[in-house]
């Protein structure tokens, strides 16, 4: 994934390889992917009718790509204070449950 949104979209990511074996990318503050290498998951800038963040997916690594890039540029778009003061994407919520052991 990181490789494809480089070398496709001009965008650098950090990948993160969780202790399940799973993958998280970074993608831009705000936007962070989540695989199992087959499948992909994110929360994507716009929120739904209820106000809540809006969980994206791509069954494909070139789908995933696009959407993400896309998304990735709606967040460059904003301004900085704007992402920062935002609130932090639902799915980071949910990774660090599932694999993050507190100290």
């Amino acid at each position: 994934m990181a490789a494809v949104l480089d070398d496709v979209h001009g965008i650098s990511a950090d990948v993160h390889e969780l202790r399940s074996g799973n993958a998280v990318l970074s993608v831009h503050y705000g936007l962070l992917a989540y695989t199992d290498g087959e499948r992909f998951w994110w929360t994507g800038p716009g929120r739904g009718h209820s106000g809540s963040p809006l969980l994206s997916s791509a069954l494909t690594l070139p789908v995933a790509a696009e959407q993400l890039a896309r998304h990735y540029r709606i967040l460059r778009a904003r301004p900085a204070a704007s992402v920062l003061e935002s609130e932090p994407p639902l799915l980071a919520d949910v990774i660090l449950a599932d694999h993050v052991v507190p100290c």
